[in-house]
């Protein structure tokens, strides 16, 4: 198993940043959700109610998937770095 060691680096890093990254998101929307209550512009619960129409989902959507390729890109090129290295001991052999 001291051959996966570099890619448990990898998956360990990847969640340590995005559980950072969450924690960093939630005490921001957390403060914003405040502060537009506070502020009149937003009643309680408003944003646990919101349901997105059609553009916005759309919106959301292509972020989902920037976002996933950013977070997975690591993983995919040591895969594909992998992949290249077999072959080519494959193709000397």
């Amino acid at each position: 198993m001291a051959g996966n060691r570099p890619f448990d680096e990898q998956v360990l890093g990847m969640i340590v940043g995005l559980a950072s990254e969450v924690t960093v998101l939630r005490a921001r929307l957390d403060a914003c959700e405040r502060l537009l209550v506070a502020g009149g512009s937003l009643l309680p619960g408003a944003v646990d109610g919101y349901e997105p129409d059609a553009p916005a989902q759309a919106e959301r959507e292509t972020l989902r998937r920037s976002t996933m390729e950013k977070v997975f890109r690591p993983l995919r090129e040591a895969a594909e770095a992998e992949l290249h290295a077999t072959t080519e001991q494959e193709q000397s052999q």
